[in-house]
């Protein structure tokens, strides 16, 4: 039962590394507003188009880094 359990703090501790890490990484659409037009659709969803990088959600900066920015997924 204890191998269980530190397997699955292990794995935890990953994910939350993994997901963190994705979040500063597509953080960068941020940085480029000629993109929010056709590059936040959770953004746009949730509040409408994004005028400033206030607008943009955290949901849109994890989906660019999965589908536009896959380096840290290539080192894993």
């Amino acid at each position: 039962m204890l191998r269980f359990f530190i397997q699955f703090v292990t794995v935890l501790l990953l994910f939350i590394f993994s997901t963190i890490f994705a979040w500063y990484e597509g953080s960068t659409i941020l940085d480029n507003p000629w993109e929010w037009g056709y590059s936040t659709p959770f953004s746009q969803l949730l509040n409408g188009e994004a005028h400033s990088a206030s607008d943009v959600s955290h949901l849109t900066t994890l989906y660019m880094q999965l589908n536009f920015n896959p380096l840290f997924q290539l080192l894993w």
